[in-house]
């Protein structure tokens, strides 16, 4: 079993102080690109009006990431790791290492869940795989730790579950 106690301890003060780390927490996953896509979803135009009904975790989605390329949005893309993909679909309990990879297509945005005894850690990477977290503040890993830890009946064990588009679907 693969243990870093560097990574474990940057891990723990995240979550108990996650405004001390602005950088991303997990690794950037080399190979991503090949892992399946298991979802296909939309970071919405600034300008996208919400049906009504719409969950408080689309919406919060929604104006977390409407800054995503000059507020146009973007095609959003979910990869696996092929070694997790039976874990991922039941959300867990998940084994260490990189689990799941959202990929904004327009800005290149990759977002990177990844598991550490248990826990989930995330991280906020560019194509060339260097750290954008610094780049806007929905990008640091404590904001995706934030959001995810609220949203506990649809982030199962840090992955999210209400694809966005979905709420489109439903009219």
């Amino acid at each position: 079993m693969w243990f870093n106690p560097i990574k474990v301890g940057i891990a723990v003060l995240a979550l108990v102080s996650p405004s001390i780390l602005a950088e991303s927490v997990a690794s950037y996953p080399v190979g991503w690109e090949s892992w399946p896509v298991v979802k296909e979803s939309q970071n919405l135009p600034a300008d996208t009006v919400l049906p009504p009904d719409t969950s408080l975790f689309i919406q919060e989605s929604v104006k977390a990431y409407d800054w995503i390329n000059n507020g146009l949005g973007s095609p959003l893309t979910i990869r696996v790791n092929p070694e997790k993909l039976e874990q991922y679909k039941t959300h867990g309990p998940y084994t260490d290492g990189p689990t799941v990879v959202a990929i904004s297509e327009v800005q290149g945005i990759i977002w990177v869940t990844e598991h550490l005894s248990g826990l989930p850690i995330y991280g906020s990477y560019n194509r060339k795989g260097e750290d954008i977290s610094s780049m806007h503040p929905s990008l640091e890993a404590s904001f995706c730790h934030q959001c995810h830890d609220a949203y506990k009946d649809i982030c199962i064990n840090g992955t999210c579950t209400e694809p966005v588009l979905g709420v489109y679907e439903k009219q």
